[in-house]
């Protein structure tokens, strides 16, 4: 961005850096839609957040012989009525985002929620997916393992979801409104784990209790509320999501004791080990190794002639 003295600029930008200052206003470092850095002087008292995309309205003015941007409007892009096309190209431009758009995404989800049957299974999924669903499309499924951008949580489940297509067609006798709800609940209180959607740190809940905890809880005060309580329905999803980690040094206090709770952890592990050697092929050429892979026992793998 070229700024020009006395000249008014509106943007888009992710601050990088706030410091301090004995002046009325303080200067933030930001980063703009075409990666050039700014500095962007606010008035003091402004609550900012790091990492955050934000919305600048700016004038260009001289501070110690330089020019800044005296800010005259700053606002949170994730507080602002934008379509959704919109905040996707905005958080494209920022930071690692899942493969596949965000409408893709809601109508992949929303399509396989809407295949729920069983009355307390679909009013209990539909209560507590809708209350955390618009975090839900932006947040990570981890920090750094499996899925770690910008909608990774929604794109692993809605690759689940994918998955499990094929296994209840094979395994007839597996229920489908458990595989559904179980995939869609099993990670969706990871939204309580991270501190923001960006996914840097585990928060305080995170690290004590985890979102497997949060998870059954969030189940059993939903079933409560709508008065599905003593149900078995309500007792199964709560095994899915206590078993689909599997050991207890991965925060599983049960391992799965019905098939749907199998299934679901299988799929889990599938997807969260394939969709990072996807990642490494990618950044190889034909003929070479991977680097070793942490989620894969350290392993190195080929990339073939065959490869895509």
């Amino acid at each position: 961005m070229v700024i020009e003295l006395g000249k008014s600029y509106q943007f888009f930008g992710r601050i990088d850096q706030m410091n301090g200052s004995t002046y009325d206003d303080f200067p933030v470092n930001v980063t703009c839609e075409d990666m050039d850095k700014v500095i962007v002087r606010v008035t003091k008292g402004t609550q900012l957040l790091v990492n955050k995309i934000y919305y600048i309205e700016a004038l260009a003015a001289e501070f110690k012989d330089k020019v800044h941007l005296k800010a005259s409007k700053v606002e949170l892009m994730s507080a602002m009525k934008i379509s959704d096309i919109e905040k996707e190209r905005l958080m494209r431009a920022f930071y690692d985002y899942a493969p596949i758009s965000l409408p893709e995404l809601k109508h992949g989800i929303e399509s396989y929620l809407n295949r729920l049957e069983n009355e307390a299974i679909k009013a209990i999924t539909f209560d507590i997916f809708t209350r955390y669903s618009e975090d839900f499309y932006l947040y990570p499924a981890a920090t750094k393992f499996h899925h770690a951008y910008i909608s990774g949580l929604a794109y692993h489940t809605l690759t689940m979801l994918k998955l499990s297509d094929g296994m209840i067609q094979v395994y007839p006798f597996l229920n489908q409104d458990l595989i559904i709800a179980g995939i869609i609940l099993h990670d969706v209180t990871k939204i309580l784990e991270f501190d923001t959607y960006e996914g840097s740190e585990y928060t305080l809940q995170g690290k004590l209790v985890g979102h497997i905890t949060l998870g059954v809880n969030e189940i059993a005060l939903t079933a409560e509320r709508l008065g599905y309580a003593n149900l078995e329905e309500i007792m199964l999803l709560e095994h899915i999501i206590l078993s689909h980690h599997y050991y207890g040094n991965f925060g599983s206090p049960k391992k799965p004791n019905i098939a749907e709770a199998l299934i679901i952890h299988f799929i889990d592990n599938i997807d969260s080990k394939v969709a990072v050697l996807g990642e490494a092929l990618a950044e190889v050429d034909q003929g070479t190794f991977t680097e070793s892979l942490g989620v894969l026992d350290k392993e190195r793998y080929y990339k073939h002639k065959l490869s895509k």
